[in-house]
């Protein structure tokens, strides 16, 4: 069955706030039973009643991206804390840069930067 995925933009203009996201290096083989990095942060977030979605660049058509809209509640939600304790470094990057990164995207940011929105993505 198809799955419905919304671009990044789509959630910025839905969320009107500053957003988490996460991006995974390697994308998913359906071939393979589980990919671990990614199983480790799904079970994170449902332990903390996280909810994600996939997100989608401007102009992907198909496929997995790699990328999840993570609903922390804001960029001051203890959780992010707890995360970056457990998946990052001091300085907030990744402990295994070229499996996955969490980012902020903040709307301030993207208000400036958002495509127009009559403009085709592709």
């Amino acid at each position: 069955m198809p799955q419905i995925m919304m671009s990044i933009d789509q959630i910025m203009a839905r969320e009107k706030r500053d957003m988490l996201f996460i991006r995974f290096g390697k994308p998913f083989d359906p071939g393979k039973r589980s990919d671990p990095v990614r199983k480790r942060h799904f079970e994170w977030f449902a332990s903390k009643g996280l909810r994600y979605e996939t997100a989608a660049p401007r102009g992907l058509l198909e496929g997995d991206p790699g990328i999840f809209a993570v609903y922390f509640d804001g960029p001051d939600d203890p959780r992010i804390a707890e995360y970056s304790s457990i998946f990052e470094d001091a300085n907030g990057k990744s402990l295994a840069s070229d499996e996955y990164q969490m980012v902020i995207l903040s709307y301030k940011d993207w208000l400036q930067n958002s495509p127009d929105p009559d403009e085709e993505p592709f």
